[in-house]
Formats: C-alpha cells, structure tokens, sequence
C-alpha cells in the first residue's frame, strides 16, 4: 500500500488517502526528480571550472604578455574548446538520457554551454603585443602594376593568417584579372600571371639569411614540410625582420649580411613552400627566424586603391576571397 512522503506527514495532520494520496505521491515524485542531480549531470559541475578557465585565458591574452602569450597559443586554445565540447556532448546526453526531466537548472547550464560555443570565436585571432604598434617603416609594395591582395587586414575574413603568432599581420600578393589569379585550367604555375614577376625590396635594409633551392610546388598541392619555401629575411629596423616568402628557385639575387636598397629587385614569385599557387608572401616579425616571435602591422605606403583611384599615403589593403574568387582590394605602387 502507498504511504504519505514523509515531509507530507511533517506538513499537515491531514489523513491522505485516496486520490488524493495518488496525486500528492505524484506531486512529490516530480519535484524529487526535478531537484536531484544524478552522474549523468557532471557536465554542470564541470561548467563554472571550464567557464573560469576560459576567462582567465582570454583576459591573459588580450593583455598582450608577448612571449607569455606565445607559449600559451600553443595549446590552451585548442584545451578549453575542447572542454567546450566535452561539456555540450554531456549537456545533449543528459538531455536525452533524462527525458521529461529536463530541469531548469539543465536547461539553463545547456544555455551557458551554448554561450561559450559561440565565445570561442574569439580565439580566431593571435593578440599580439604589436597590435597597436605598428612598424614606423614606410614599406611600398614588392610588385609593380596593379596588385590584388588575397589575403591582408586584420579580421580573419581579410586575412586567414590572422590565427599565427608570426604572420598575425601577413599579406598574400599576387597579379588577377577580373577576379582570377591565372589563365586556363591553372593546372601549371605558368598559368599564374604572377609567376616569374619581379620581386623588389619594400624596405631598405640588411638581408640576415637566405633560403634558396627549393621546387615549386604544383598548383593546389603546397609542399607543407618547407613552409616558406625559398625566401629572405631583412631586417629593416632594430628588432623588425621582414620575411619575402615563396620565391622562385634561383631567383633570388641578394645574399646574407649584404644591403638592399628599398625597391631594389631581390627576387621572383614562384611556388615554392607551403603555397597553393604563385604569389609573393610578406610579412613583419620581431625574431629574425620565420614561423617564430610576433607579427608586427606593416602598413604599405604611397599607393593608389585601383578601384576609387584614391591615393593612400599609408595603409592596410584589404584581402578576402570567397569561393575561389578573389575579392581583395587592387592596389598599385605609386614608386
């Protein structure tokens, strides 16, 4: 026979019997099993740990503590999303294993596990401690003629090198037409209006090491293992290191511990590298070895946006791509 709950029979001196006994032993078992949290709700637990992680690690980094913030982009991104999907695999898991007895408690850590989901955006793009100090150099553009940026700018929309501490501020250079990069199928890098261009100095300054000899890699299928491929490195003011990337076997005429004047040709655009076709990579860094330290903004000077026709003294242009379809700005040295 059923019997009154016992917190029932601390309440009242009513004799329940009945249906009405029914309906309070119903009543009782609803608000037991909405309140109790079971194993299958570790995730909540979990929750505020993985969200006081989160934070700390965001406030660190956008502190731009430098090389602190380099040690720390190596993995403590990829660590707390994936906690952040540790804790929405528990949320659905126990929303399906629970049933109708999704309790506002669930349902509202169900909602900040969605918060953070969305949050970890954030970590698209590397702080560095550059960012708002850019590079006092006045670079002009290593390519003559109209120039389309295919990568370039700050948001990763622009710039898909935003996520790398080193290339942070990089830009991807190339020569298209009406939105295209190359002739044909663009099966061969000689199909690329790019390649075999002349590459010129944006900067006066002293060249610290040359990398020469390496193949083109055949379009779409970069050669991951060199990353740079054949490039320079010039150090155009104290603790700034200037990367040329991609250059073409045998091109490059410059070598280490020699000057180069600003505009000097130091090269030709090949396919060397991790590239997915010719084009001329730079970018601004505070160590002179590639692929290490913190990119700096490198703003290119006197050059005239082809669209508008307007000139800018000194500026970021903008890059993007969309479906294979170049959308960057086209830019041309006024030098």
């Amino acid at each position: 026979m059923s019997t009154v709950p016992h917190k029932a029979r601390r309440w009242t001196s009513y004799d329940w019997r009945g249906q009405s006994l029914d309906r309070l032993i119903d009543v009782h078992t609803r608000v037991e099993s909405h309140r109790v949290l079971d194993g299958h709700d570790w995730w909540l637990f979990a929750l505020p740990v993985v969200f006081i992680l989160d934070l700390a690690l965001y406030l660190t980094l956008q502190s731009r503590p430098g090389q602190r913030a380099l040690a720390l982009w190596t993995w403590a991104p990829s660590a707390i999303i994936l906690a952040i999907a540790s804790l929405l695999v528990g949320a659905l898991l126990s929303a399906w294993r629970s049933g109708r007895t999704w309790t506002w408690l669930r349902g509202l850590g169900f909602v900040a596990v969605c918060v953070l989901v969305f949050s970890s955006g954030v970590y698209q793009v590397y702080p560095s401690s550059h960012d708002n100090r850019p590079s006092r150099v006045a670079f002009r553009l290593p390519l003559d003629g109209p120039v389309t940026v295919a990568w370039g700018g700050r948001t990763p929309r622009e710039n898909y090198h935003v996520g790398a501490p080193s290339e942070r501020w990089a830009y991807d250079l190339l020569i298209a037409h009406d939105g295209k990069s190359h002739a044909g199928a663009g099966t061969a890098v000689t199909d690329y209006w790019s390649y075999g261009r002349d590459v010129r100095a944006p900067a006066a300054g002293r060249v610290i090491a040359v990398h020469d000899g390496d193949p083109d890699a055949g379009p779409h299928r970069p050669d991951r293992q060199r990353r740079a491929g054949n490039h320079i490195v010039i150090e155009v003011a104290p603790d700034e290191y200037l990367i040329i990337a991609h250059l073409l076997a045998g091109s490059i005429g410059v070598k280490a511990g020699q000057s180069v004047a600003r505009g000097e040709i130091v090269g030709r655009v090949g396919n060397s590298g991790n590239t997915s076709e010719p084009h001329v990579h730079v970018h601004l860094q505070d160590r002179p070895t590639p692929d290490q330290g913190e990119g700096i903004p490198l703003l290119f000077a006197n050059y005239r946006l082809e669209a508008s026709g307007r000139i800018v003294d000194r500026g970021i242009p903008r890059g993007g791509q969309r479906r294979g379809r170049l959308l960057g700005e086209v830019v041309s040295s006024l030098e």
